[in-house]
């Protein structure tokens, strides 16, 4: 019999090799829906998007592979945001029925857990919120401060006003704020408000690439406003796995890192493996930052960490990874191979500091973070 290990690897395999078969069984599960008009049924019909059903199985596999649960729950919750509960649901189903003919039993005992847990989250987020009785007993001063900002640029960008919201945020940096509390208190939370906006299909995808595009821009135009401080001699390097298109995270932890001494490497979106490890090396890099901004970009930070150890003249490098999967499953990033997560740039500034304040023990600095 197969360890669990193995088994886990042996399961995510298949279902990658017959993601195309299982997506199209699990489709023709589904009914097809008739186009409607005021007199009946039309003869037309909309066949079922079986794309969805690939992403499904291709999340399921990631999910697997990475002993995380927590991977495929992100996916359909998200999912459901956009198309209800109700027909994610549906559709997990009919996954469970296509996986069910194709696995043996011990496969779909695996894979059936995963999907059972996600039927559970769904579940669980269609319960009613319990009322807030009073507000959070601690705020800090940054954030009231800027939250009012924060609604306004928002507000300009979902009106078309990119001058406007950018002149806002400028006029604030011109007058003497730091920073990297517009990026923590005003940037960070307009863009995680514009994917919560997406996800529910509340704007399009051309608005939340305006948004992101706008912001993206204004960073730019703030890297003069951040003060010059004392080079640490040390360098990192900054960038996206392949098809991971979302950098302004990165793009944050980079800036905060550079204004502490770092010499920064920032490579962005989408950058092959192979090529991010040639320049680790190629630059003397003792620091990786990177990024999942999506739970199927997961595997591909794990092959990235793994081809660094590979190698003699990168093993050394610390990896230290992000990005919303991170903060759905506590131990993932361990899964990785990484030596640290941090949740946002401020908490990167700290967790990096702590991996390089024993540069003797990078056992314990990883222990040390680990447990916070």
């Amino acid at each position: 019999m197969p360890t669990k290990d193995v088994l886990r690897e042996q399961v995510a395999q298949r279902l990658y090799t017959e993601l195309d078969a299982l997506a199209d069984y699990a489709a023709n599960q589904q009914p097809i829906p008739n186009k409607m008009n005021a007199a009946g049924p039309l003869d037309s019909a909309q066949p079922v998007d079986k794309e969805a059903y690939r992403q499904h199985i291709l999340s399921l596999a990631n999910s697997v592979l990475m002993a995380s649960p927590a991977l495929f729950d992100a996916h359909v919750l998200q999912l459901s945001q956009r198309q209800g509960p109700k027909a994610t649901i549906e559709q997990i189903a009919a996954v469970r029925k296509a996986v069910l003919l194709r696995l043996s039993v011990g496969e779909y005992v695996l894979v059936a857990s995963v999907l059972s847990a996600a039927i559970n989250a769904l579940a669980s987020a269609t319960e009613p919120e319990q009322p807030v009785t009073s507000e959070p007993a601690e705020s800090s001063a940054a954030t009231s401060r800027f939250s009012h900002m924060a609604e306004n640029y928002l507000s300009l960008l979902l009106a078309g006003d990119r001058p406007g919201a950018q002149r806002l945020v400028l006029d604030e940096a011109e007058s003497g704020s730091d920073v990297r509390d517009l990026y923590l208190h005003v940037l960070q939370p307009a863009q995680r408000e514009v994917g919560s906006l997406w996800h529910s299909n509340t704007i399009s995808v051309a608005q939340e690439h305006y948004c992101t595009a706008a912001t993206a821009s204004l960073m730019a135009q703030l890297q003069p406003y951040f003060q010059r401080t004392p080079r640490n001699g040390r360098r990192l390097l900054a960038a996206c796995v392949a098809g991971d298109l979302h950098t302004l995270g990165l793009q944050m932890v980079a800036d905060f890192l550079e204004y502490e001494g770092w010499e920064v490497c920032y490579l962005g979106a989408s950058t092959p493996l192979d090529s991010i490890c040639r320049m680790v090396a190629e630059q003397g890099v003792e620091l990786l930052l990177t990024a999942a901004s999506m739970p199927h970009h997961v595997p591909l930070l794990s092959e990235l960490v793994a081809a660094l150890r590979r190698d003699a003249s990168t093993r050394h490098v610390r990896v230290l990874v992000g990005g919303r999967p991170f903060g759905h499953d506590a131990s993932l990033w361990e899964s990785t191979g990484a030596d640290a997560w941090a949740s946002n740039a401020e908490e990167a500034v700290a967790v990096v500091q702590g991996l390089f304040a024993e540069q003797d023990g990078p056992v314990q600095a990883r222990a040390a973070i680990s447990t916070t």
